[in-house]
């Protein structure tokens, strides 16, 4: 099979998985959003995880594709630095989603008594966390000299 043929059909598999995976997030997030009985604290955190998963899906479908159809613009000076935060900061974000669902469930499991850890304020405190953390953390990439070229 020739080489060029099977990276094509390679990027198209990852592309066409990305897509899926973002689509099946959405359809998770729709009950969530508009079904009075989901809207409960680990029903947000669950949402939380859905969006996180379909801004990575969305975000690998399109660096796949500009990096099959216009590879020159994803190695350019100016591009390189903010792809390479957007791609630690998405990928991140999905781990964290899932470490603030964990935690969330270990603190009402530890301090049953707590009101504080099953109120929805408490779910929004641990989602703006989480997302504040997540784009804080991949920050010095921006700082780094860090080039493809």
């Amino acid at each position: 099979m020739n080489e060029q043929l099977f990276t094509t059909m390679v990027t198209l598999i990852r592309i066409i998985g990305c897509g899926v995976v973002s689509i099946a997030a959405c359809l998770y997030a729709l009950p969530l959003c508009f079904k009075q009985q989901f809207h409960k604290p680990i029903h947000f955190l669950t949402l939380n995880v859905c969006i996180t998963i379909f801004i990575c899906g969305t975000f690998w479908l399109i660096y796949y594709t500009m990096d099959t159809y216009y590879p020159l613009i994803l190695t350019t000076e100016q591009s390189c630095l903010p792809i390479t935060y957007l791609r630690n900061m998405v990928n991140f974000q999905v781990f964290y989603a899932l470490c603030v669902v964990s935690l969330n469930r270990l603190l009402i499991i530890v301090y049953k008594n707590k009101a504080l850890f099953r109120t929805n304020k408490w779910a929004g405190i641990c989602i703006s966390a989480q997302w504040i953390f997540g784009a804080l953390i991949p920050l010095p990439v921006l700082a780094s000299n860090y080039s493809v070229i």
